[in-house]
């Protein structure tokens, strides 16, 4: 029988700076999360697509019972003076001159990925002046390092959870037979929970016409093995398997959800942290730009 550990507060860890005109104010808090299985989906209706999204089997999805931050959780949350690339989630606007440019290529009538990218090609000056604009900007905040480009995404609207595993899918899957990994650490083979700080960041810019999530546990990887060695053998716990382990002792724990506005971006340490992105209540196809590198703000 699996031990649940009582932790119905938040510590203090992964602190977020914040540069948005609403501060704390577009930031929320719940009361942790629930296994897939136990969750009624979100129903996906659009375009020809109409389906409830898969989970991987060990998916578990935040509670929706949101609500605004207490004074004393907007304390503990609130960055300190060591601002690093693996201890903070940053909030900012790009500069304007880059809004103008994302609103002149007009992704507006886009449906999907393929979509998204033919504006980029059939706008070939704008997207390099883009390009050039956004160079510039993470030049100011990539601390002197090296920063590149990782993907364009775009997600489907009202999927409660972004983030999918397509290696456990045949080549020709349909986006209906996606499975959605719930709130999950990124990570490969050459990581061990004590060196997921050291990957550096990924900033996240919405490209779309709506208002989208970023949610996380405000626990580094370090914090979170050791809470699970207080409660667990964590002989055989891993990058792959922490979260399903964490989140089967610390359901409680809870999820901080921060409004992504078009035009603006997150900074995350998504190694170094669970996270998940999400579309849940919106009606038009999500479009992000990541880039890799060590920023700070």
């Amino acid at each position: 029988m699996t031990a649940i550990a009582t932790a119905t507060t938040i510590k203090k860890g992964i602190g977020i700076h914040t540069k948005l005109p609403k501060g704390f104010d577009a930031i929320q808090i719940n009361s942790g999360v629930i296994h897939h299985t136990d969750h009624q989906g979100s129903q996906v209706n659009y375009e020809h697509f109409s389906f409830t999204p898969l989970y991987i089997d060990e998916a578990y999805i935040p509670k929706r019972d949101w609500r605004s931050l207490e004074a004393s959780e907007i304390n503990i949350l609130t960055s300190n003076s060591d601002l690093k690339d693996h201890n903070h989630i940053y909030l900012g606007e790009i500069p304007e001159k880059a809004k103008q440019y994302i609103k002149e290529i007009d992704f507006s009538s886009c449906k999907g990925r393929n979509h998204v990218m033919d504006r980029f090609a059939a706008n070939k000056e704008l997207t390099m002046a883009l390009n050039v604009e956004m160079s510039n900007f993470l030049q100011t905040i990539s601390n002197d390092k090296p920063f590149h480009l990782h993907c364009i995404t775009a997600n489907l609207p009202n999927v409660e959870m972004v983030a999918c595993d397509i290696t456990r899918l045949p080549e020709d899957f349909t986006i209906p037979e996606k499975k959605y990994m719930g709130m999950h650490n990124d990570g490969t083979q050459f990581m061990t929970l004590h060196t997921t700080y050291k990957h550096g960041n990924r900033i996240c810019i919405n490209l779309g016409e709506e208002t989208r999530y970023f949610l996380y546990i405000n626990l580094s990887m370090i914090q979170v093995h050791n809470m699970l060695k207080e409660v667990t053998d964590i002989s055989k716990v891993n990058v792959y398997n922490v979260a399903e382990t964490f989140f089967k002792h610390f359901p409680d724990y809870p999820v901080i959800r921060m409004a992504q506005e078009p035009g603006q971006y997150y900074i995350a340490p998504t190694d170094n942290c669970f996270h998940d992105g999400s579309t849940l209540g919106n009606n038009k196809l999500d479009i992000n730009m990541v880039y890799f590198g060590n920023f700070t703000h």
